[in-house]
């Protein structure tokens, strides 16, 4: 039978006192801690993009600003093999014969080995790619993981759109280099004979129909160049494409080239309103003339409070969030990169390539520098998903560069670029995972170590020569097993296949598949529910991810090792030793199904869904004592959802922002729920108690990711405590009822309350075009006796304040 609720209208979703009821909800605050050294929830910095939210960087022709050359660096998983050969398992592999002539290969499982690839083959009568080693140290066996890296100099218009009429060419010129540049790399643009014409270009904020960026500000165009041969200028212009208002130019003049090489540089202001819309673009017209370009930059200014490569906009935003924890990974552009080429400067910096199903990478990744930079700026620990093709070697490096004195020879390098103090200094932890998602070899082909054993050996190398390095602090790092959410064998199988690690890091996303809007209930009941279903049930597989992590500490108390080393070479599973849980991405994962596009559009970034995930991410915290949380992700406007039986459609999902430094600057309701809950997490997590009546509702099976629970709690309590300062997060998830509650005990809210609250109108109601769902915030006494506290339907509320 549903519990009586007292119902209310939306006209007053603020605070609302209703008359005291025989049958009521009391909530009391246990001293006790629950956890502490809590975190704030953390986010993905994901991927930086040309053409929406992911415009990250304040250069804006970041993709190949160098005209760098390629590196290629992938993982083959051997299905056939003969003494000297290794038939990788993918069969769907675009690369061509040849395309790893050269390589260096390295086995990552087995027996340890290296050597060169003779020649590799296209893939041929379902069978994926045969590569040849030369003379290899051991024959390759089926089931072996074989890294190749092969650099791939030449196309330096990589990652540019060319316009070449006349017979005008381009080229890579490697000698004739700027003695300013550090690249390795530029373009030569050969125009000189009548008739021909060369453009380069670099567009930006092209996504059909919106902009993601205005242009707002001071902006600083500059390049190196050396004419060659005929007239020695280059027109340059700046302009917007706009499909409404017209051609708007922001810089457009010729630029006469005096000899040799020479670094150009010109200012100019923009003042956009919000309305623009079109591609910008940035063109070079060579015509008459052969010259070489290199070390492009058109830059934002950045505010004074700004040290970072990251636009102002971006970096506001997640000051506005206040993430205890920032992950980096780079959506494919880092994986196939090595140290170093994450820490050289953006001119010098290849682009880099790991997946089988591209043969060319045309962006270079965000460097590692950059963005601890902007961890420090924003006050976040860094997460850095290593590239899993990382060496022993490399990962000792890793360490010397964060942690090691500026006198050593990685230590000099983060020296040089600004940082002289040690990183292990500047942030309380460090966060180290090898590999992003190393299961998933259908998303990330080339890039995964698809094999739990195989994964968890290979970890076991590269955090032993971690912890090996003279700079490593135990302290400050968090050495962090990539384990799949769903399957806790994996994680059980990975565990006992390793050493050296401090934690299991998992992917728990919500609402996978989506068949059923017949009405907001439809959609509602069951993705509210699903978080407890996952993290409060014992079969849930959240629960059962813990539980598998708790068996291991029980393991390692009693002198077991984790995995069936010896203790004295196991360092991290000495007795006492306890993994942690970690979440390194979450949010909806509704990528499939058979709903509509309006369907999509209505729940995807709903209040409900930025419900939902808070809800989850906070139960993961109270019930399973996962402190470190990453919610995915910064940018990523829009993805494919995939229907079998309708026409493509898209899903505004997972980026947490609409846009940042565009027309609106909206943010979703899963970013509003996060920054509310970070403005009242403190270090220390107690206990809440409900007495009297605790309200629940039975979820039936839905066609929705399956999900089927009974009595699943309308009310979710949390509280924390730092020092005299108290705060409580109240969750009500009923759709339709508001319900109340009272306060007692000690710690109960007193004197000065600080209320915030995040609800709207209708579970539906979303940020995409207005800023409809919006935080709240009041001061505010609360009734003594028995006038209840009313929490408004769906909604989330905070109450923070100080004991005395």
């Amino acid at each position: 039978m549903r519990p009586r609720v007292l119902r209310t209208t939306f006209a007053s979703f603020a605070l609302l006192f209703a008359p005291f009821a025989s049958t009521q909800t009391t909530l009391t605050i246990d001293p006790s801690p629950l956890h502490t050294h809590v975190k704030r929830l953390g986010i993905n910095l994901s991927g930086q993009t040309f053409y929406d939210s992911g415009q990250l960087l304040r250069n804006l022709t970041f993709r190949n600003p160098g005209f760098e050359g390629g590196t290629w660096q992938s993982i083959l998983h051997c299905k056939i093999v003969t003494p000297t050969t290794c038939t990788d398992d993918n069969a769907y592999t675009v690369w061509p014969a040849g395309f790893l002539n050269g390589a260096h290969f390295e086995f990552l499982s087995g027996r340890s080995g290296a050597g060169t690839v003779r020649s590799s083959s296209a893939v041929s009568l379902n069978q994926g790619v045969t590569v040849v080693l030369e003379n290899p140290p051991r024959p390759p066996a089926a089931g072996d993981f074989l890294l190749v890296r092969i650099d791939k100099p030449g196309k330096p218009e990589a990652g540019w759109w060319p316009d070449l009429a006349g017979g005008a060419t381009l080229a890579a010129e490697t000698h004739d280099l700027s003695p300013a540049s550090p690249g390795k790399q530029a373009l030569r643009i050969d125009a000189s004979r009548p008739g021909q014409t060369a453009k380069v270009s670099s567009y930006f904020d092209s996504y059909n129909g919106r902009s993601f960026l205005q242009m707002r500000g001071h902006f600083t165009l500059s390049f190196r160049a050396r004419p060659l041969s005929g007239s020695p200028s280059v027109a340059v212009k700046i302009e917007r494409l706009d499909t409404t208002h017209g051609l708007q130019s922001f810089f457009a003049r010729p630029v006469p080239l005096a000899p040799g090489w020479h670094d150009y540089t010109f200012d100019f202001n923009a003042q956009e309103d919000g309305t623009a819309l079109g591609t910008i673009g940035l063109t070079f017209t060579f015509a008459g003339t052969s010259a070489l370009l290199d070390d492009v930059a058109l830059t934002a200014a950045a505010a004074p409070d700004n040290p970072t490569a990251f636009r102002d906009e971006v970096v506001d935003t997640l000051r506005d969030l206040r993430p205890g924890v920032l992950r980096y990974m780079d959506n494919g552009t880092n994986f196939g990169s090595s140290l170093a080429n994450l820490l050289a400067p953006p001119y010098a910096r290849q682009r880099t390539g790991a997946s089988t199903q591209e043969s060319l990478r045309e962006d270079i990744p965000i460097g590692l520098h950059e963005f601890l930079v902007l961890a420090k700026a924003v006050h976040a620990e860094p997460w850095f998903s290593m590239p899993p093709g990382t060496s022993p070697e490399e990962a000792a490096n890793l360490i010397q560069y964060l942690a090691g004195p500026p006198e050593t020879l990685w230590g000099a390098i983060r020296a040089r670029l600004g940082q002289r103090e040690p990183w292990s200094a500047v942030f309380p932890q460090i966060h180290l995972e090898l590999g992003n998602e190393q299961w998933n070899a259908r998303s990330f082909a080339g890039a995964t170590i698809a094999d739990p054993t195989a994964y968890g050996q290979r970890a076991a190398r590269i955090f032993t020569a971690m912890r090996a390095t003279p700079a490593f602090d135990a302290a400050r790092f968090d050495l962090i097993l990539g384990s799949w959410a769903t399957v806790p064998w994996w994680t059980n199988q990975e565990m006992t296949s390793s050493r050296a690690f401090d934690s299991v890091a998992v992917a728990p996303y919500l609402f996978n598949e989506f068949n059923d809007a017949k009405s907001p209930e439809a959609i509602f009941g069951p993705m509210l529910a699903q978080p407890e279903m996952i993290d409060s049930r014992p079969d849930g597989y959240m629960a059962q991810q813990a539980a598998t992590l708790r068996k291991a500490a029980a393991a390692a108390s009693k002198g077991a090792s984790v995995g069936q080393q010896p203790r004295e070479t196991n360092p991290s599973q000495e007795i006492g030793f306890s993994p942690g849980l970690a979440v390194y991405e979450v949010n909806l994962g509704s990528m499939s199904g058979t709903v509509d596009q309006s369907a999509l559009d209505r729940a995807i970034p709903s209040l409900g869904a930025g419900l939902a995930v808070a809800d989850h991410m906070l139960l993961m915290l109270r019930d399973l004592g996962v402190v470190t949380q990453c919610l995915f992700a910064l940018p990523e406007y829009s993805n494919d959802f995939q229907s079998p039986t309708q026409p493509r459609k898209h899903i505004p999902l997972w980026g947490a922002v609409v846009d940042m430094g565009g027309p609106t600057n909206l943010r979703r309701p899963q970013f509003l729920a996060t920054q509310l809950i970070n403005a009242a997490i403190l270090p220390t997590m107690l206990t809440t108690h409900l007495t009297g009546q605790n309200p629940t509702w039975n979820q039936a099976l839905s066609s929705n990711d399956k999900i089927l629970l009974d009595n699943v709690h309308l009310l979710q309590t949390f509280a924390f405590a730092d020092g005299p300062r108290h705060s409580l997060i109240l969750l009500n998830l009923s759709r339709t009822d508001a319900l109340p509650v009272n306060f007692a005990g000690p710690l109960q809210p007193t004197g000065r309350i600080e209320e915030a609250r995040l609800t709207s109108a209708h579970i539906t109601d979303t940020n995409e075009t207005a800023a409809t769902v919006t935080i709240k915030r009041r001061t505010l006494p609360l009734p003594a006796g028995n006038a209840p506290y009313l929490l408004p339907p769906h909604s989330l509320t905070t109450l923070t304040w100080t004991a005395h």
